[in-house]
C-alpha cells in the first residue's frame, strides 16, 4: 500500500499557482464518512511557509486526488540545540472543502436577510418533503449554494448535482440548524455519502459536491488475523463494546404536555443481546409529521443501542487495496475473536493513512455504528448527544 503522494498548495481563489511540496518529513491524513476529512503535515518551515491563512492545498495519491480543502492551524517553532544547531519546523492542519457546508446554519426562511438591526422570519421551520437526497441537496442549495437567495451566504465556487431520488421519503423541519450535522443525519439515513471535492475538469478551478450511494462489499472484503479466511490481514486489532444506551427510543412530537403525541421504537436484537431494555427520550418538538418521527427514533437507535468500534491496522497485500476494493461509507467483512457481528453494521467510518518518506504506509481503519471515531469514549458519545438536545433547544427559542 506505498503510493506517490504529492501536495499542491492552492491559493484562496482555488488557484493552482505554486509547484508541489518537495520537503516534508510527516504526512497524517484521516477520512471520514460524511464528515469533513483532516490532515497534518509536518516539515521545515522553509518549505511549507508557502501556506498563509487562506490557502489551501490539493492531496493526490498515485495521480488520483484523495481530498482537497483549506489550512486551519498553523503552527512554527523554531529550537537551537546546545551545539547551534537550529531546528524550524512548520505543522499545518487542514480540513476538507466539505467543511464548507459546516460553516452555514439552516435558516427557517432562506431568503431573510439579516441585519444589526433586529427582525423576525416570516416562518418557524423550513420544512421539506421528498426523497432523502433530494432533501439534503435542497437545504445546501437555499443556504449556502451559488444561487442561495442571500447574496452573501453563497458560495459561489461550489457546483450541486441533481438529485437521483436515493435514499428513502422523509420529511424535515429544520431551524437554525447546523447545516453540516443536518446533511451528514440524512446522508446516513439514506446510506448516501457526500463530498466536495477541488474540480478543474472544466478548466475553472471549482468545488464540486457529490453524492453517491456506498454499497456492501462485506462478501468479498473481509478483514481478519492471518490465520483466518479473511481477504484482507490484519496486524493489529482492537475493539470496544459497551452497553446500550437506550433500546427503547421514546419520541415526543409537537405540542405542550398532555396535548404532546409520543411514539416508541424498540431495537430487539440489542434487547436479546445484552438481555435489558433501556428506554430514552427523543425530543421532536418541533414537528408532528410521521415520517420524521420515525427517522428520528431510528436514528435514536442506530446511535445508542450498542455503541460499537472497532479498530485494526491493514497489512499491505494484493488482496484487498485501499480506496481501490473499499472506501470511508462501505460495508466490509470483519472476523475477529468473539466479536459478535450483529452488533456492528461494519461500515467504514475512518481510515486513517500515515505517510513518511522513504517508508511505507501505515493504514488504519475504524469501523462500527454512528459515531465511531478512533478517539471514541462513552463520555464522548454522552456528551455529543447532549450538545445535540442542546442544539434542539435553542432552535425551538
Amino acid at each position: 500500500m506505498s503510493g506517490a503522494w504529492e501536495i499542491v498548495p492552492r491559493d484562496a481563489d482555488l488557484g493552482r499557482t505554486l509547484d508541489p511540496v518537495s520537503r516534508w518529513s510527516e504526512l497524517d491524513v484521516v477520512e471520514r464518512f460524511n464528515i469533513a476529512n483532516t490532515w497534518v503535515l509536518s516539515g521545515p518551515s522553509s518549505a511549507l511557509r508557502v501556506f498563509t491563512p487562506g490557502m489551501g492545498c490539493i492531496l493526490d495519491r498515485d495521480g488520483d486526488q484523495v481530498t482537497s480543502g483549506q489550512v486551519r492551524s498553523i503552527y512554527r517553532r523554531m529550537e537551537a540545540d546546545d551545539d547551534g544547531r537550529v531546528s524550524d519546523v512548520t505543522t499545518l492542519g487542514f480540513i476538507s472543502d466539505l467543511d464548507e457546508l459546516a460553516s452555514r446554519r439552516v435558516f427557517p426562511q432562506p431568503s431573510k436577510v439579516l441585519t444589526s438591526t433586529p427582525s423576525t422570519f416570516t416562518a418557524a421551520h423550513d420544512v421539506r418533503t421528498g426523497p432523502v437526497e433530494t432533501v439534503l441537496l435542497a437545504y445546501i442549495a437555499a443556504n449556502v449554494g451559488p444561487a442561495a437567495p442571500v447574496a452573501n451566504r453563497r458560495q459561489t465556487r461550489l457546483v450541486l448535482p441533481a438529485s437521483l431520488g436515493r435514499g428513502g421519503s422523509t420529511t424535515v423541519s429544520a431551524r437554525m440548524d447546523d447545516l453540516g450535522r443536518l446533511v451528514h443525519d440524512l446522508a446516513e439515513a439514506g446510506r448516501l455519502r457526500v463530498d466536495v471535492q477541488h474540480d478543474e475538469s472544466t478548466g475553472t478551478p471549482r468545488l464540486l459536491l457529490s453524492v453517491s450511494a456506498v454499497p456492501d462489499v462485506s462478501e468479498n472484503v473481509r478483514f481478519g488475523p492471518a490465520e483466518s479466511t479473511a481477504t484482507g490481514t490484519i496486524t493489529s486489532w482492537s475493539y470496544k463494546l459497551q452497553s446500550p444506551e437506550l433500546t427503547r427510543a421514546i419520541v415526543f412530537s409537537a405540542g405542550e404536555l398532555e396535548a404532546r403525541s409520543a411514539a416508541q421504537f424498540v431495537d430487539a436484537e440489542a434487547e436479546t443481546l445484552w438481555s435489558r431494555a433501556r428506554e430514552g427520550l427523543v425530543d421532536q418538538r418541533q414537528t408532528d409529521d410521521v415520517d420524521e418521527i420515525t427517522r428520528a427514533g431510528t436514528e435514536a437507535l442506530a446511535e445508542g443501542a450498542t455503541p460499537v468500534t472497532v479498530e485494526f491496522t491493514v497489512a499491505d497485500g494484493p488482496d484487498v487495496e485501499v480506496r481501490r476494493d473499499y472506501d470511508v461509507g462501505y460495508r466490509v467483512g470483519v472476523e475477529l475473536p468473539d466479536l459478535p457481528e450483529a452488533v456492528s453494521d461494519n461500515v467504514v467510518r475512518e481510515l486513517a493513512t500515515s505517510v513518511r518518506p522513504n517508508a511505507a504506509e501505515k493504514v488504519s481503519v475504524v469501523v462500527g455504528t454512528p459515531g465511531a471515531t478512533s478517539q471514541s469514549t462513552k463520555q464522548a458519545a454522552r456528551l455529543n448527544r447532549a450538545l445535540r438536545d442542546i442544539a434542539l433547544l435553542k432552535r425551538s427559542l
